[in-house]
Formats: C-alpha cells, structure tokens, sequence
C-alpha cells in the first residue's frame, strides 16, 4: 500500500508498507523405474515472511537544486515448516531440529536510506549524484565452477544472510536542439557483503543446496554513454556500458579475487524506430555484450580407468560474446468508420542473422582411453536461432 502527501509546492511525500509471504522450491527431485517410485523429501523448500516500511521525501530547494532521500526499513524472516538437519564429517545426519507452521526460525532486518541531488547548470544540462543502501533477501546462486545453467533462487535463511550493497553514482546530463537530443554520461561503484556462490567441486544432490554455499564479497564499478532521439520520423537510441564486476571469497579461487560470472566488459544497445507513413512503421534492436567469464578444465587424466579434469582458476576463460539484430515492421491497414473495432499486424525476426550465441559448453568424450582412441571435444550449445513471427492485434 502507497500513499503520496503534498504538504506544499515544492514538497512531495509518498510513503507506504508491503508484506510478502514466500513459498520457495529451488529443486524438485522425483523419478521411477518399472513399480519402484523414487520421491524423496525435498527438504529445499522454504517459507518466509517480508515486509517493509518506507518514507520518501523530494523537495525543490530551489528551480535549480532538488534533493531526494528516502528512509526504507526491511524485515525478513525465515518460517517454519522446516528441519534443521546436524551432520557428520561424512554427511550423514546425526540430529535434528523440527520448527512447525509458521514459526520464526531466523529474523533479519535493517534501514536502506537513499538519497538523490541534482544540480541544474541551464536549462538543457544538469548533474546529478546518488548514493543508496539496499538489503536483498532473495539470492541468484551461480556455479562459478561450470558453464552448466545451475543458477538457483533462494532466500535468506539462518545460514545464508542477507546480500548488502552500497552504490554511488554521478552523472551528466545534457539535451540539445531543443530536446529532441537526451544524452548522459554516469559514473557508478557498488560495494557488495555477503554475496553466494557454491563451493569448489559442488555436485548436485539431494540434501539442501545451500549446505554447500560459500561466502564472500564484490565490487563493481564503470560508466555509461547514453544518446536518445525522441522526436521526428526516425528516433531511437544509443546506449554502451563499459563496467567491471569482481568476486572475492575465502574458499573460492585461493583466496584471491575473479570475475563475476556476469562480468560484462561491454554492453551496447543500439534502437532504431521509423515512422515511413500512417500505416507502416519499422524498427530494428542491435545488442552486443561479452560474453560471459566462466571456468574451464584445462587438462585431463586417466586414474584407474576415469576421466578426470583439472579446472582453469575461477572465471579465467570467457564464452563467446552474445550479439543479435531483430527486425520488425507494423502495419497499421485502415480501421472501420465505427472505432469500436481496430487492429494492426506486427511481422518480426528475431536474432535476424541466426547467430549462435553460447548458452554454455560441455565437454563430449569418445573412444576409450585404453586403446589410446579417447577423444575430448568442447560442444557449444546454443538456443534461439532465427524466429520469425507473426501477430494480429486487435481490440473491440
């Protein structure tokens, strides 16, 4: 629920709350053969409670200088049913402790402030400066250890705590012909406590995966170039991100600091829209990024008749970069004199050039290592080649 106050002008107060009751389940394990059913307990599934409190304050000091700040407090608790499982150096569970319906099994909390300044310099440039404080209950888990797709969502629990980030960022903001132009140019860094990911040689199992989680911190920092043309025929926009986004964890790498697996060195987004008349109108998307950095064995080995492989330092290779141009045009035919009806078509392709962006690798093995005929080939595997598509909108 949100609530907006205006006590006079140049004042603007919104302030509100929410709760959020969460049901989570990160994996679900099942299976059978012939009459054997294999069902075991997914003891991953997690309930919890959020909620939040919040007042925001946006005053004009004067038509130049406007300041917004932001008080936001959170709370998030970890919920019953659950089992806490005690196990031995083996994994075997030794003891237990059962928590019923709804009953709190750990608490956190804590204040987010945030605040925003901007100076106008004309009436056609500004610059702005903000810093923020965030509390995040609810986790994206990489493997840093594989290519595979095994992110997982999970929530702050009595072993995971709460990710924590400062951010700062500065930027200059500048329209030209009259507006039609919008560029910027932002500067940020991000300091980030208590981050996730799993440990070295995680496998997937059938206990609780965040018995198998690591902590650690991250820093990100970069800048951005933004250029938007909102007005005439053709319009569209120009967008190129140049960042840096580092993990460090105790038990990860040796201790020393890697690439993030969403590490992107570049990011461009280039838009273009074109009115040719009332009834056509075309547009074209281009993105590019670098591919994601991620870990790679480096060599192999045969020990009493198993493969086994050596992987690379965390994140020390990188996948491919990702790029891809989808196409579009409407087509907008008369509409009947009566308006209750109206309706337009939209011819698209996706990925127009059918690139094959990675998705991860895998390593494919043939032969047999004992008649010196074993073979080791890196497969990509790729989703989403060219799409094209066709759709009738209508309304009545």
């Amino acid at each position: 629920m949100d609530f907006d106050y205006f006590p006079a002008p140049q004042h603007k107060l919104k302030f509100g709350g929410l709760y959020t009751y969460h049901k989570f389940t990160p994996n679900i394990v099942s299976g059978s053969q012939g009459s054997t059913t294999f069902d075991p307990n997914n003891e991953s599934v997690k309930f919890a409670g959020e909620a939040g409190l919040y007042v925001q304050h946006d005053w004009d000091i004067s038509d130049d200088v406007k300041l917004s700040s932001g008080l936001r407090y959170s709370q998030f608790t970890q919920l019953g049913p659950y089992t806490i499982y005690n196990r031995d150096i083996d994994g075997n569970k030794t003891d237990s402790t059962v928590y019923s319906n709804g009953q709190p099994i750990k608490n956190y909390g804590g204040l987010e402030p945030r605040m925003t300044l901007r100076y106008s310099l004309t009436d056609e440039t500004s610059i702005k400066a903000s810093v923020t404080r965030n509390l995040q209950y609810i986790h994206l888990v990489s493997n840093a250890g594989s290519t595979l797709p095994t992110d997982l969502w999970v929530p702050s629990t009595y072993r995971v705590k709460p990710q924590i980030s400062w951010m700062y960022a500065a930027g200059l903001f500048k329209n030209f012909k009259d507006n039609m132009y919008e560029t910027s140019l932002e500067v940020y860094f991000k300091d980030m406590q208590n981050q996730i990911e799993y440990k070295e040689g995680y496998t997937q199992s059938l206990k609780d995966p965040e018995e198998d989680f690591v902590f650690g911190k991250g820093w990100s920092y970069g800048s951005e170039i933004f250029i938007n043309k909102v007005r005439g025929r053709f319009t569209g926009w120009i967008g190129y991100t140049l960042s840096w986004t580092w993990r460090k964890f105790p038990q990860l790498n040796g201790g020393e600091k890697y690439p993030a697996k969403y590490d992107r060195r570049h990011d461009l987004s280039v838009v273009g829209m074109y009115d040719l008349n009332k009834k056509w109108k075309f547009s074209a998307v281009f993105v590019y990024g670098t591919g994601n950095s991620t870990t790679l064995p480096e060599r192999f080995y045969i020990v009493n008749g198993v493969l086994t492989q050596e992987y690379s330092k965390v994140n020390q290779y990188r996948l491919p970069s990702y790029h891809r141009l989808d196409l579009s045009a409407t087509l907008t035919p008369k509409q009947p004199k009566s308006g209750k009806f109206t309706h337009y078509w939209v011819f698209s392709i996706y990925n127009s050039y059918s690139r094959m962006n990675p998705y991860f690798i895998y390593f494919d093995q043939t032969g047999s290592p004992f008649d010196g005929s074993l073979k080791i080939d890196a497969r990509q595997v790729s989703l989403f080649p060219i799409l094209p598509s066709v759709t009738w909108n209508f309304k009545f």
